[in-house]
């Protein structure tokens, strides 16, 4: 599998501090309620049946996930490398009374303190392929795991226009490497995906196309920033999403691709 890339981890930490107060307001926006809207539609398929199971949300950063989780039912182990990202889903889960479903805890995503085999589901949607050995060692034999990945080919359709050399290489190399959000992670196809996880005994159910598609469909970007929107629009932008995200011809044109599989 990848080996962990990360270098700087206390830029990291620093630099997702800086961004927790106002991290969930791009989720408040048009191109950031697509994307949550999309990301919760083809994670519900997967989420244990049974409500005593444990979830570790890896990297899980303000709780976007944990939150409506425990809503749900769950009991949730929220992990993160930043303190105040932390605290701000603390908050979050304050005030909607179900801090008591939620394990609250400060660690590298790529470093994690439990045991092997400690949950029955594992979600990262932010620590990448580094973070997957570890995720995987956590995670239960016949457990679930989903974990969100770079596209090659995706970086390097964004790529293209402003560097076409850059976006050029990123296709050529093995591995290929690229910069998101101030890190560097791995980037794959979803072949490479999918034999990286069979090789360390994870049986991959289904890889999905996310984020990136708004880009694609050329949305004005007064529309993707604003608060406000059209609720026809907004099912009719979801449901096109959630269609292409399935479609194995068009799977390379997307900035993320997330994966579930099972342990075996």
């Amino acid at each position: 599998m990848v080996e962990n890339k990360y270098s700087d981890i206390e830029g990291i930490r620093k630099k997702w501090d800086e961004h927790a107060k106002r991290y969930d307001k791009w989720y408040e926006t048009f191109e950031g309620a697509v994307e949550h809207y999309v990301d919760w539609e083809i994670l519900k398929g997967y989420l244990p049946q049974n409500r005593d199971a444990k979830i570790l949300d890896a990297a899980g950063g303000t709780g976007r996930i944990t939150l409506p989780l425990a809503k749900m039912g769950y009991s949730v182990t929220l992990c993160d490398i930043s303190p105040e990202m932390l605290n701000v889903a603390k908050q979050k889960l304050l005030r909607e009374r179900v801090l008591d479903k939620v394990e609250i805890m400060e660690c590298d995503v790529c470093k994690l303190r439990f045991a092997d085999e400690s949950f029955d589901f594992v979600l990262c949607w932010d620590g990448m392929i580094e973070a997957a050995k570890e995720l995987i060692r956590v995670t239960k034999k016949g457990g679930r795991i989903s974990i969100f990945l770079m596209n090659k080919f995706g970086a390097a359709i964004s790529k293209f226009r402003k560097d076409p050399d850059s976006a050029l290489d990123l296709l050529r190399t093995e591995p290929s490497y690229i910069s998101h959000d101030e890190e560097k992670h791995r980037a794959v196809s979803v072949e490479e995906a999918r034999r990286l996880f069979e090789t360390e005994r994870v049986r991959v159910i289904d890889i999905y196309a996310v984020c990136g598609w708004l880009d694609v469909f050329n949305i004005p970007k007064k529309i993707l920033e604003s608060r406000e929107w059209d609720e026809k629009l907004f099912k009719q932008v979801t449901e096109m999403v959630l269609r292409l995200s399935k479609e194995p011809s068009v799977k390379g044109m997307s900035r993320h691709l997330v994966l579930y599989g099972e342990r075996i």
